[in-house]
């Protein structure tokens, strides 16, 4: 493939372009618009000084960093995943190095390089984000940046090792904690673990300071029962930050006897219940007062939230429940990523190589979230009546047929090396403000049969890191 393509340096005899070039590359808007993008986001220098800030022990020998990123995007984009395509393609492109040297260093990868190239490439997307809004936010949280956390275990991973062969069950590569932006659908940075059975939660002491340190306004975290603990409150609401987790059980409430309950309903006439009082029990030093609201359902389990707003005149119950319901809009993001950009296929089967895949798969969900920003914006539509489905079809076969038809330095002269996100965003405006095809509607079902809830399957699994671990006790003894 050919993302980025501006890596790659194009003899003299490319410099003058063709009108036939030219003919192809302006007739393919969405190929055009994602190449320059990327030309403008993830640069070769900028790869190369992320790398030597983050690479800890690795090294670059055989194959640089810009190299295996190229690599790993060529796979996700045009192969499904399969890292050995998108290889003997390069490879017949050009005298690249074998097929060992590129695996050898996908599975080396640090976490921390993983975990910097997804933040550091969305900062620089975020700029050229179009006035347009993804999940609509009540207006009472205007003054809070709404970050939804959630965890995501890499799942299915091949058992290649030598430690991992003949293992029963499912392997899983790492564990992450990813922060999502519900205003404009970016995923905004992720911290991981090499265990993918390992707690989630537990990452919250490494993510957090880095929402903090992000410019903005103070972070307004909305999070599952799993995220229900005083240390983690007591993480949340550092530098002014608030938190809308849902109670767990495990987490005691205590109401106030000097403030009653306010007993109201909501728009689907159900029971809601505010509550004042403290979490936690009298003797823990993080004890903290806080607001309970409890919305019951007849025909399933009551939504119980916590937060620390404890103002009904500043942030109204109707409104915290409708941003605790905007949290699903990151598990939509995820099976988007899972389906859409292959991460249900790993290219590599160490849980370093699974991270680093993992950013990438988010880096490409962000880089179609903007160009679907540009699309619906002018259209005056909303995320919701466009089909991410069908548009990624209409990428991808945009990007095959540009390459087919157009040489890669051709591409390259093509495409201007001094964009600028003033000069960027223009340029994404002009190609994609007025594109839009009937096919790309999103077909809703208004009349929804009621499905039960699958039974969750039962088996055995582990992660790769724990039979690594457990191969060298066994070598150790």
């Amino acid at each position: 493939m050919i993302l980025p393509p501006h890596r790659r340096t194009p003899p003299a005899k490319y410099q003058q372009t063709t009108d036939f070039a030219r003919q192809v590359f302006d007739s393919l808007p969405l190929a055009h618009a994602s190449l320059a993008l990327f030309a403008y986001g993830v640069t070769t220098p900028f790869l190369a000084d992320l790398f030597q800030r983050h690479r800890g022990r690795c090294y670059e020998d055989v194959v640089t960093f810009p190299q295996l990123v190229d690599w790993i995007f060529d796979a996700l984009i045009e192969h499904q995943g399969s890292g050995r395509q998108a290889h003997l393609q390069r490879h017949r492109q050009q005298n690249d190095a074998g097929h060992e040297a590129f695996y050898g260093k996908l599975r080396r990868v640090p976490s921390g390089l993983s975990e910097a190239f997804l933040r550091e490439v969305t900062d620089r997307f975020t700029t050229l984000f179009p006035k347009v809004v993804a999940h609509r936010i009540p207006a009472s949280f205007d003054r809070s940046e709404v970050v939804i956390l959630d965890g995501k275990s890499l799942k299915n991973v091949a058992k290649r090792l030598v430690e991992t062969r003949g293992t029963p069950g499912k392997l899983l590569g790492g564990k992450l904690l990813v922060a999502y932006r519900p205003r404009d659908g970016l995923v905004l940075d992720m911290a991981s673990d090499l265990d993918g059975e390992t707690n989630e939660a537990k990452l919250i002491p490494h993510l957090m300071p880095r929402q903090r340190a992000r410019p903005g306004l103070a972070a307004l975290v909305v999070g599952d029962r799993l995220f229900c603990a005083l240390k983690h409150f007591d993480e949340f609401t550092k530098e002014s930050g608030h938190f809308v987790v849902r109670h767990a059980r495990t987490l005691s409430f205590e109401p106030d006897p000097n403030r009653p309950a306010v007993a109201t309903t909501d728009a689907a006439h159900r029971a809601v219940v505010e509550q004042w009082g403290w979490a936690g029990k009298p003797k823990e030093k993080l004890r903290r007062y806080v607001r309970r609201i409890t919305v019951e359902r007849p025909a399933d389990e009551a939504i119980t939230i916590l937060t620390d707003l404890l103002e009904p005149d500043l942030h109204p119950a109707a409104d915290l429940l409708a941003l605790y319901r905007i949290r699903w809009s990151i598990e939509s993001t995820f099976q988007k990523v899972t389906e859409i950009f292959a991460l249900g296929r790993f290219i590599g089967s160490t849980p370093e190589a699974t991270v680093l895949q993992a950013s990438m798969c988010f880096v490409l969900a962000n880089v179609v979230q903007v160009l679907q920003g540009y699309v619906v914006a002018k259209q005056k539509l909303t995320f919701e009546d466009l089909s991410t489905e069908q548009f990624c079809t209409d990428w991808h076969r945009q990007l095959v047929a540009l390459k087919e038809l157009v040489s890669v330095p051709m591409i390259v002269s093509l495409i201007p090396s001094d964009l600028t996100a003033e000069s960027l965003a223009k340029l994404l405006d002009e190609l994609l403000g007025t594109m839009w095809k009937p096919g790309w509607d999103k077909t809703r079902n208004k009349s929804p049969r009621a499905h039960p809830h699958a039974a969750k399957q039962k088996g055995a699994h582990t992660s790769v890191q724990r039979r690594r671990q457990a191969q060298k006790s066994k070598a150790a003894k």
